[in-house]
């Protein structure tokens, strides 16, 4: 239903209202845009991100000029823990990098072949990654992606010029006496021109100019040409649905929102990246050191062929001695193929995660790793949990997410009450008008103010039932409950994560130990046996079991010790921190977050 109070004079007003109101429309007309990139609507709004340098950011960073740490001593290579024995950085934990890097091509330095291997170092796979992954190349796309939605969100303040033009002729037989002719005949031109736009609260504003002329043969119309000029300002405003500052921004929150939820799930796919990147250079480790244990095992076991026949031709051994040394060597040697394939395939899907020109996936070229994991791996204790736990809380790339995504259901939730109310609009608006066969003239007597009009209306309306916009606002509410229990899911999820990797890491201290004596003890074997069999006190087959038990104990004590480097990396992907961890920043670009190395 409509009210509407409408009132036109054709004399001079004696009351300020016009002015002040044409006043008014000028400010919103000049500052609506403005005010919608300062204003903030509601608490759930997020506030200016931080900048891309500091590694809590929640901004979407993008690719900056590359920037690399200068190439790290061999004081720095190996990884060494800053803090006393008996404890584990955790939080803001990172590695010993230079404190001056300076710019190299590439992020690092290039790469040099030492015939058909290439040592690559831990920090420089990274850096490569970081550079050239393509994984992480696409990801970067969903920041920037994302901050343009933002962008298109906030154009709604945009005020918008619009022009309307129309010209058209009549011809048509009088109905009655008054069309002043009996066939009338009448031409007419329009033609609109101004300025629209939103509001902060909701509602619109219009500032138009409008003329009109019109030729008629019609002996009532006069002047006759004439032009009619009308010069209107007129608002309209939402009182219950659609009205209000928080309503009409919440499509910006929601877009920024987005935003957060972009960074999130670029800086979680990041992670994920290092985090394998890191577990690959460890296997690699593995893989060199079974190549090289089996190689010394294989030239002991030849070692051992060669006393055996030449005691078996001096008389001194039986031939079944002389086929147990045969059968060792060619075991040895079926044990490095497959040593050697398997280093070639790590080496292979390192090379598929650096992705470098230099070394391209059809070069036969194998990666040789040059750093060692640390000697002495460092005890974990109970306050690394709870440190631990308080740091996932906060860096959590999940947690950050699921916070943005229940924020969004808060404002889809406070939309749909909104939209549940009645519609209850008041509009007003004020103009003045010109008369005259001269349209200049017409003009003048516009500005004139002497002849005006105006009008203000009431505009309500219910739909009966009410049903669509009960069942979305019930909608809504289902979503918040479902975001609120996706985000207490996320957040056991972290806990179980955090507290299984401290006990993968705990049990890899335990292990490195323990391989380390299995080892120690390996070498005592083999260094006893090797005394027993050359006084003849001992058989050549429990010396040859005692040297491959030695070619195994290497393996698995470097594999415990891989398995604890990569359990530091995954205990900082745990928390969140994995990034800071490695002394990753994320700079800030148009097409995206660039990844880098260093300060």
């Amino acid at each position: 239903m409509e009210k509407v109070f409408s009132s036109m004079r054709r004399d001079r007003p004696n009351n300020p209202f016009p002015a002040i109101l044409c006043a008014a429309a000028l400010l919103a007309a000049c500052g609506c845009g403005r005010f919608a990139t300062s204003w903030s609507a509601s608490p759930l709004a997020p506030s200016t991100p931080p900048s891309a340098t500091v590694p809590t950011e929640t901004k979407a960073p993008a690719i900056a000029a590359p920037v690399a740490a200068a190439a790290p001593s061999a004081a720095e290579k190996t990884p060494t823990p800053a803090t006393p024995a008996g404890t584990l950085p955790v939080g803001q934990a990172t590695r010993a990098y230079p404190k001056n890097p300076t710019p190299l091509i590439g992020f690092v330095d290039p790469l040099t072949k030492e015939g058909q291997s290439v040592p690559v170092t831990l920090d420089g796979c990274l850096r490569r990654t970081l550079a050239n992954n393509l994984a992480i190349q696409v990801a970067r796309y969903g920041p920037p992606i994302a901050r343009t939605n933002v962008r298109q969100t906030e154009a709604i303040f945009d005020p918008t010029w619009f022009l309307n033009n129309a010209l058209g002729r009549i011809k048509q037989e009088a109905g009655n006496f008054f069309a002043g002719a009996a066939v009338a005949i009448s031409r007419q031109w329009d033609f609109a021109t101004g300025v629209q736009g939103l509001l902060p609260t909701g509602g619109t504003w219009q500032i138009s100019q409008d003329w009109t002329w019109l030729r008629t043969n019609s002996g009532f119309v006069t002047p006759n040409p004439q032009y009619d000029g009308d010069l209107v300002l007129s608002v309209t405003q939402p009182l219950l649905r659609g009205g209000g500052i928080e309503y009409t921004r919440s499509p910006i929150v929601l877009a920024r929102l987005d935003e957060r939820i972009s960074v999130a799930e670029f800086r979680g796919r990041l992670m994920a990246i290092v985090l394998e990147v890191e577990r690959t250079y460890w296997e690699l480790v593995v893989a060199e050191t079974q190549v090289q244990a089996l190689n010394e095992a294989l030239a002991a076991a030849q070692e051992n062929h060669r006393i055996a026949r030449r005691r078996f031709e001096e008389g001194q051994d039986k031939r079944v001695v002389v086929s147990l040394a045969e059968s060792a060597v060619t075991t040895r040697q079926a044990d490095l193929v497959s040593a050697r394939l398997r280093l070639t395939q790590t080496s292979d899907r390192l090379k598929r995660f650096i992705n470098d020109r230099e070394l391209p996936m059809t070069d036969p070229a194998v990666l040789a790793a040059t750093e060692l994991p640390i000697a002495e791996p460092i005890p974990v204790l109970l306050p690394m949990f709870h440190q631990s736990i308080a740091a996932a809380m906060v860096s959590r790339p999940e947690l950050q997410e699921a916070e943005a995504r229940l924020a969004q259901a808060d404002v889809r939730e406070r939309m749909a009450w909104n939209q549940r109310l009645p519609q209850l609009d008041i509009g007003a608006s004020y103009g003045f008008n010109g008369l005259s066969t001269d349209l200049d003239r017409a003009i003048d007597k516009e500005f004139e103010t002497q002849w005006f009009d105006w009008s203000v209306r009431v505009d309500f309306s219910i739909p009966i039932g009410n049903r669509a916009r009960r069942a979305a606002y019930e909608q809504s509410q289902l979503v918040q409950d479902q975001a609120l229990k996706a985000r207490e899911d996320v957040r056991q999820q972290v806990l179980l994560d955090v507290s299984m990797a401290i006990r993968d890491l705990a049990a890899a201290e335990e292990a490195v130990r323990a391989r380390r004596a299995a080892r120690q003890a390996a070498e005592q074997v083999v260094s006893d046996g090797q005394a027993f069999v050359s006084a003849g006190a001992a058989l050549l087959k429990d010396l040859l079991d005692a040297q491959r038990d030695l070619a195994d104990a290497k393996v698995r004590e470097m594999e415990a010790m891989a398995a604890y480097m990569v359990g530091l990396a995954n205990l900082e992907r745990a928390k969140g921190t994995l990034l800071e961890y490695n002394d990753i920043r994320l700079i800030e670009e148009r097409t995206g977050p660039q990844p880098v190395v260093g300060k």
